[in-house]
């Protein structure tokens, strides 16, 4: 980043191990390095600190930490999309597959980051607008996926898709995701939904255990709209943001979705390449070939 780094939130998990304790440390230390720092409010609340709204603290801060696993991050992420400031998100859960470094390095990615010596990168996120009888009555954005699907996850859902400016049909689902790249590896994935590149300005659109052979994950540019038509569920259904945020639909609401023009700029780690994450995180597989 350019210029020196003055105004610090940190947005932590409060239920993971250490994280508290680290919060308070990593306040200390930027307070005597000269940094203005402020807690999100429930990370604030468990120490007895004061804290700020998530959405109050992107627009403040010049840097988010935020402390915790990809869940973390995700909420990091869309508060901070469109903001000026970057996102640093740091492991102290599971996978972490979206963090740029793990728990035992905070101190050293803090300073490293802050110092200017790490890249600062943009990320698209999914837009998703749902329209009922003509009028768009919600609307939301998520980093990794935005999914229609039914609540109890049982029952299919009956939709009309359109896309690539044409009717796609009946499609019948457990689900469907519409992810960015940076989500392509999660839920997509393991619904058999290809890996995209984080730089890829593309989004996919992945179908969650259809009723047909037909029905495949498309790849579609990044100006590019899916439209979904609910035709109706045994099961109430749901458009989900990130896993995190949900909005219920009812039969007849229409979907679009898409990439948004917001960004959000994320610290990218010079020594984690995305290769070495799908190794390490998702275990990919290779070997050399062998002659016989």
């Amino acid at each position: 980043m350019k210029g020196r780094v003055r105004r610090v939130g940190i947005l932590g998990h409060t239920r993971r191990p250490g994280v508290r304790h680290a919060a308070s440390r990593l306040a200390t230390s930027l307070g005597r390095g000269g940094c203005q720092v402020r807690l999100d409010a429930d990370l604030a609340r468990a120490m007895g600190r004061p804290g700020h709204a998530v959405t109050a603290l992107a627009h403040w801060c010049q840097v988010m930490i935020a402390l915790g696993g990809d869940g973390t991050a995700l909420s990091g992420a869309r508060a901070m999309a469109g903001r000026r400031g970057a996102l640093l998100p740091v492991n102290f859960g599971g996978l972490g597959f979206l963090t740029a470094a793990e728990e035992g390095e905070l101190s050293e990615v803090t300073r490293a980051a802050l110092g200017g010596r790490w890249p600062v990168v943009r990320r698209r996120l999914v837009g998703a607008a749902v329209r009922r009888g003509g009028e768009i009555r919600h609307r939301g954005r998520a980093m990794n996926d935005a999914v229609v699907k039914t609540a109890g996850g049982y029952s299919a859902v009956h939709l009309r898709m359109t896309a690539l400016g044409h009717d796609l049909g009946h499609l019948v689902a457990d689900g469907i995701i519409c992810a960015s790249a940076s989500g392509s590896t999660a839920y997509s994935l393991s619904a058999g939904g290809p890996v995209l590149a984080p730089d890829v300005e593309a989004f996919v659109v992945t179908p969650v255990c259809a009723h047909t052979l037909g029905s495949r994950p498309l790849v579609l540019a990044p100006g590019g709209v899916v439209s979904l038509r609910l035709l109706g569920s045994f099961d109430h259904a749901m458009l989900l943001l990130d896993g995190q945020e949900s909005i219920d639909l009812a039969a007849g609401d229409e979907v679009a979705l898409g990439l948004t023009r917001a960004t959000v700029r994320v610290f990218q780690n010079p020594a984690r390449s995305f290769g070495r994450a799908l190794q390490a995180k998702l275990g990919w597989q290779g070997s050399e070939r062998r002659s016989l």
